[in-house]
């Protein structure tokens, strides 16, 4: 059994290298660069530091894994030298390539294969993604930058000394879990946000999309407005508002399953019901939709300092009011709550619910408040719409909107 568990972690170690390989052999292939290692090298590295670490352990030997480590460090170090004498390319990525691919064989001996496979495919993306990282990182701007290292800082500075446990009356305030849940929604939208920096405004649909990820009441109002101005791209318009809303729905299944997987069960069907009628009406839409090559919508940074410390007071005070009208209200206080909360924000209910769904509060109200939220987001952005925009896409927004919400008031009621 020993013997085949250890077979087993050396071929993991052979595969996790020839990924890493295969990127660098067809990298060179396209004449992208010129190094010392491909396809057949790296598969080979990982190999020998598995074997390096198997020897170490039977010998009983303290300097022999130090020991191949150097080696193997010196090789790399004169490989990289003498090809970049060579060819004249000076770049250190595959070299540091080289010493990870080692590395995760040493990982796979010791049996940490998760780990291992995790930097392998992190690795592969990087050097893959070569291309669309120095495409993005010349497109960035300096504003774009500062706010991204904003956000590193509250992520990775700030949140791990904030204390976690419950602060004032019932526990209500929870410094850490408050702020861990304003990176957990930042990081949700700057997914979105570089999605949009790198395909473009290529398209209404494409924004929608996107821009849904980052707020889809903002998509919204911007495509509102527009159609007053271009009259003939109605259709694609409201495919765009209808795709942003579609992927609220997803974005609320996210949060939740990131929190209480219990819970998720429970939202799958309603939600799912939801984001497929939304997709039919996509659908049905695209075809009446016609081609439009660009999009002028502007979505901000979403790394400001401001707009992340907004959320976290609002979702503070949402998860007080959530609690207190638990305890004196019970269900009927938190269907309140979530009906007032969604009128401006979803996500700060969803991740307030989903917490106190694992202690304090039923799922099934848990669920009906997330719907109940969801619901009243979907009318508000209907208002918008009908306001805001011309009569025909208010007319049809509203429409479509309308038939959502009926829907998911039978959910509600039925399940």
């Amino acid at each position: 059994m020993f013997e085949l568990a250890l077979f087993k972690n050396f071929l993991i170690a052979l595969v996790l290298g020839a990924l890493i390989g295969l990127e660098r052999e067809y990298a060179q292939f396209r004449g992208k660069y010129r190094s010392f290692a491909g396809i057949r090298t790296f598969p080979l590295i990982s190999l020998s530091a598995a074997l390096i670490a198997y020897l170490s352990q039977i010998s009983s030997s303290s300097w022999l894994l130090p020991s191949g480590i150097f080696i193997f460090s010196l090789l790399i170090i004169t490989a990289y030298y003498v090809s970049s004498t060579k060819s004249g390319y000076s770049g250190l990525t595959t070299a540091l390539a080289a010493f990870i691919a080692f590395l995760i064989g040493l990982l796979c001996f010791y049996d940490k294969i998760i780990l291992a496979v995790a930097l392998a495919v992190s690795t592969t993306i990087i050097l893959y993604a070569r291309t669309f990282l120095h495409h993005f990182a010349r497109k960035i701007k300096r504003k774009e930058l500062v706010d991204t290292l904003k956000f590193a800082v509250i992520a990775f500075v700030i949140l791990p000394f904030l204390p976690n446990k419950g602060y004032g009356p019932y526990g209500i305030f929870n410094p850490f879990i408050i702020w861990l849940m304003v990176v957990f929604i930042s990081g949700i939208s700057f997914v979105g946000y570089i999605l949009m920096k790198w395909f473009g405004e290529k398209g209404l649909e494409i924004t929608g999309l996107f821009g849904g990820l980052v707020s889809s009441t903002a998509v919204t109002t911007s495509f509102a407005e527009r159609s007053k101005k271009e009259s003939r791209i109605t259709y694609a318009l409201v495919l765009g508002v209808v795709l942003a809303n579609c992927i609220m729905f997803f974005r609320i299944l996210i949060v939740v399953f990131a929190l209480n997987r219990s819970l998720l069960l429970q939202l799958l069907l309603p939600l799912g019901l939801l984001a497929l009628i939304s997709l039919l009406f996509s659908y049905f839409l695209l075809k009446k939709a016609k081609q439009v090559k660009e999009s002028k919508i502007t979505l901000g940074s979403p790394f400001t300092l401001g707009p992340a410390l907004k959320f976290g007071i609002f979702f503070a005070f949402i998860l007080a009011l959530v609690k207190i009208a638990n305890i004196y209200f019970s269900s009927r206080g938190v269907y309140l709550a979530s009906f007032l909360s969604g009128f401006a924000d979803v996500d700060a209910i969803t991740i307030s619910l989903s917490q106190l769904a694992k202690t304090d509060l039923a799922e099934s109200v848990a669920r009906k408040g997330i719907l109940i939220a969801a619901l009243s987001n979907i009318a508000v952005k209907g208002g918008i719409a009908y306001f805001f925009g011309s009569r025909k896409f208010g007319y049809l927004i509203l429409s479509l909107f309308l038939a959502l919400i009926l829907i998911g008031l039978g959910t509600i009621f039925l399940l």
